[in-house]
């Protein structure tokens, strides 16, 4: 073995042991990762880097705002000559580096339009009830309708409804004109905001309850024998949630 291919040798032992090696002058160090239990963070700024290299970006973490990202590592590493701690993202929308900082402990609250279906579904079970309580047939959710309260952007304007656009918006979906009754209601508890339970039994004591006890049997548009189809749908609006509920009953 000549004495180049010694010297190499010993240079790659070095490396080996001690985790780092000089090119050009520049110390490299090799970063150390300590495995943590995997916990539920969210995050709604930086960038996420697919390794520890810090130098390719995987993705802007506000893209997954909404979604509860699960670290499972942790290490300290150099950016901009600084050391910083980042923390490893393992989830099943995004896998990748994020620093800590960014970073905040719990699992993100759903969003409103994620929690729709399930009020929705709610919703209509306990109209359902109260009806059949008084001997009327159920109503359905009908599909024209939910259409309708899914282009909320076009005629939900400064907290209320433009009624021209919401009259051309229903014919789009097949629905007449002037035959499509209309009510909302913001939700101002914050409480009821973490869960769709909430929300919809917000919605049960607006549109059909009289003092949070009894049905409005004869004031409810919802609860009247002649409604036989509804929309009903959350959404939210520069910071606050409402609920609209749109019935086949025309005064």
């Amino acid at each position: 073995m000549n004495k180049f291919m010694k010297q190499l040798l010993i240079l790659v032992a070095t490396v080996s042991a001690i985790g780092f090696v000089t090119v050009n002058g520049t110390t490299a160090h090799a970063a150390k990762v300590t495995k943590v239990k995997r916990t539920a963070y969210h995050a709604k700024k930086g960038n996420i880097y697919t390794s520890t290299k810090l130098t390719k970006i995987y993705a802007k973490a506000k893209t997954y705002q909404n979604v509860t990202l699960y670290v499972t590592k942790h290490a300290t590493l150099k950016q901009n000559g600084k050391k910083k701690v980042f923390y490893y993202i393992n989830s099943k929308q995004v896998k990748g580096w994020l620093w800590r900082g960014y970073l905040r402990a719990g699992k993100i609250a759903p969003s409103v339009a994620s929690m729709n279906p399930a009020m929705a579904r709610r919703f209509l079970k306990q109209t359902n009830k109260y009806r059949t309580a008084k001997g009327m047939q159920p109503v359905s959710l009908d599909p024209a309708r939910m259409a309708l309260l899914k282009t909320y952007k076009k005629w939900f304007i400064k907290g209320d409804v433009d009624m021209e656009i919401f009259k051309r918006e229903s014919g789009k979906v097949g629905l007449p004109t002037d035959e499509v009754f209309s009510t909302f209601s913001p939700i101002t508890s914050k409480s009821d905001l973490k869960s769709s339970k909430a929300m919809s039994d917000d919605a049960v004591g607006v549109f059909m309850l009289v003092g949070e006890s009894q049905p409005d049997y004869q004031d409810a548009a919802i609860l009247k024998p002649k409604t036989t189809k509804i929309g009903v749908s959350w959404f939210k609006v520069k910071g606050k949630v409402y609920t609209m509920l749109l019935t086949n009953l025309y005064y």
